[in-house]
């Protein structure tokens, strides 16, 4: 599978810390809170549920084992009925920090606030009480190992950053134009969403922006701060003070939000240098195909067997490219829809029920549906049968599907023969397939030589397979355009 990113010991230096360490240290903190409910406990507890909330979520869009949505429900359980305790917390030391005198008001805030402090308690320490921790080692140890199948830093998980990061800037704009508390609200959520996405899967990515990303979220958090507070100050307080504080917490809001504006707009424009560090118009193809790769690894139930395929698939199109053979093996992008159609062509029981999952699929960034739509249409052609939506193709399609398709249903049945590896040998003739592995003389070859009668219709070409020590004669060139 592609890796863009290895982890490196200066990420790790940095505080880089994988699930199962993640899942661990919220039972370390769990306890250490169920003894201690301070407001330090509270905060560094949500934030490791947080951790695994996100790396839950991320990895759901890969991996539909039913433990993600279980772990997911069960930390988020807890997050949110810590939630009411910690904006008190939260709140109390703002009241503190923007009271220049303790004045009735202040001590009336402060009051209230203590007043709703007891039953904050007590439905904190019932969610400490009810969280399973049995439960929660259990998802630890399997979840850690499910998780580490697609690896830190893989090209896959820049797809799933370039998802967040476009949710963010959507709600970005929203909340400029609007300029309404709730817009900016889902703004710092989704903002979150990306900085927890690009911490959980992308360490060295996380190394370089987690600084301007905490100042961005620090920045949201406490204009979501002055407005709970402000929501606090108009229920406690009477009219002439109600309007004194609301008047001083609105400057404090405007302040933030232009700080928030001098961040990201202008020189600075931290959404664009975020974005410029996901993978470009140059990197799209190949991330799109190890996130389809990476979804196929967990749905497919002979995935090493799949990705040998996938090699063997692309060393056909890269030595028919190389011969200068006829379209599609010229088009990159043809060669990264047959990669992706190498990946999931098992994925479901038949070839057409395996093309209509494939539609089902989210097209990855940089993709649409005429690309899914591509390849399920060379995973279902691959079985030879005509269907309704190749046939409405346009000829130029058609043909080119049926080559792709023929190419991946040989790489199937040379796979099984044993081969390893191949190059190609081509002439005006003929195209010689040598096939590492390969036996001419084993039950396989019948299956090989039916194989590859597909693409020998479609190329207008002899198609040889044999093994590596074959010997073919001297031809007189290798052309066609």
């Amino acid at each position: 599978m592609a890796t863009e990113l290895m982890i490196t010991e200066e990420t790790r230096s940095a505080g880089f810390r994988d699930l199962g360490q993640n899942m661990r240290r919220v039972l370390r903190l769990h306890k250490r809170a169920r003894a201690n409910l301070s407001a330090a406990n509270t905060h560094d507890l949500r934030v490791a549920l947080r951790s695994c909330i996100s790396s839950a979520e991320g990895m759901r869009e890969l991996d539909a084992h039913e433990a993600w949505g279980e772990m997911r429900r069960h930390a988020k359980r807890l997050f949110e009925r810590l939630g009411d305790l910690r904006d008190l917390q939260v709140q109390r030391r703002w009241v503190r920090k923007l009271s220049a005198v303790r004045d009735s008001a202040s001590g009336r805030l402060l009051n209230e606030l203590a007043a709703r402090k007891t039953p904050a308690l007590r439905r904190a320490r019932r969610a400490l009480k009810r969280f399973d921790r049995r439960a929660w080692r259990q998802w630890a140890g399997l979840l850690s190992k499910r998780a580490t199948q697609v690896p830190p830093g893989d090209l896959s998980f820049g797809q799933l950053a370039l998802r967040r990061w476009a949710d963010a800037e959507a709600l970005h704009f929203v909340a400029l134009e609007k300029r309404t508390r709730a817009d900016y609200h889902a703004l710092r959520i989704a903002i979150k969403r990306f900085r927890y996405t690009v911490e959980s899967f992308l360490p060295e990515l996380a190394a370089h922006l987690s600084k301007d990303l905490v100042r961005v979220q620090d920045v949201l958090g406490e204009v979501h701060d002055l407005d709970v507070l402000d929501a606090l100050v108009k229920k406690a307080l009477r009219p002439g003070a109600c309007k004194r504080w609301r008047h001083h917490l609105e400057r404090e809001i405007q302040q933030r939000i232009i700080r928030y504006r001098k961040l990201t707009m202008g020189e600075r424009a931290l959404f664009s240098a975020w974005r410029a560090a996901l993978p470009g118009d140059d990197r799209l193809h190949d991330s799109a195909v190890a996130w389809l790769a990476a979804w196929a690894h967990f749905h497919d139930p002979r995935a090493v067997h799949t990705a040998r395929v996938a090699r063997l698939s692309l060393q056909l199109f890269d030595a028919l490219a190389a011969a200068r053979l006829r379209d599609p093996f010229h088009d990159a992008k043809a060669r990264a829809k047959l990669e992706a159609s190498s990946f999931l062509f098992e994925i479901g029981t038949t070839p057409k029920r395996t093309a209509r999952m494939i539609r089902e699929i989210a097209a990855p960034v940089g993709w649409s549906r005429y690309e899914m739509d591509y390849i399920a249409d060379i995973v279902r052609h691959r079985a030879g049968r005509r269907h309704v939506r190749y046939a409405a193709r346009p000829q130029e399609q058609r043909q080119a599907i049926s080559r792709l398709a023929a190419v991946l249903r040989l790489a199937i049945t040379l796979e099984k023969a044993g081969v390893q590896g191949l190059s190609l040998e081509v002439s005006p003739e003929a195209i010689v397939v040598r096939a590492e592995g390969f036996e001419e003389t084993s039950a396989a070859a019948q299956d090989v030589a039916a194989a590859k009668k597909p693409l020998e219709a479609t190329l207008d070409r002899l198609v040889l397979v044999k093994a590596t020590d074959y010997v073919v004669a001297q031809s007189a060139g290798s052309e066609e355009e």
